[in-house]
């Protein structure tokens, strides 16, 4: 009964802490990442926490490492933008600056290649749950 007692009391203390999961984070991060034209670019594992902080009840700030692996090559990628025909003048440009933001930050990639990506990212409490912020 004592055993009972204190893995409820447990799960009582761990669904009463402020803080987002692990698993929300990752969640919340990989659907960022993935929207937009990434889930056809990379794929996303070995995901991981590395630190986080609690700021107040509606802040969290967290620290985070995991692997991108691209399904296809950066010179593709810019083929495909040059060669798909589009209806406005501002999504190339958008698209252009995608690209030169992504080759900025991992070179010039090829299918296959993978890199590791540390970041920080910064979640707040809403009415609907823990969303990530553009800080």
């Amino acid at each position: 009964m004592k055993k009972i007692s204190l893995f409820v009391l447990c799960l009582f203390l761990i669904a009463c802490s402020g803080k987002p999961s692990d698993r929300q984070i990752e969640q919340l991060v990989s659907d960022r990442m993935l929207s937009d034209g990434g889930a056809e670019t990379y794929t996303i594992s070995d995901f991981e926490k590395t630190n986080g902080l609690l700021k107040n009840e509606q802040l969290y700030i967290a620290d985070i490492r995991y692997q991108l692996t691209f399904k296809t090559s950066f010179e593709e990628l810019s083929e495909q933008v040059i060669n798909t025909p589009s209806e406005s003048p501002f999504e190339t440009v958008g698209a252009g600056f995608k690209l030169m933001t992504m080759r900025m930050q991992y070179g010039d990639f090829k299918a296959g290649d993978a890199v590791t990506v540390e970041d920080r990212v910064q979640l707040i409490k809403t009415e609907q749950g823990w969303r990530l912020d553009d800080y």
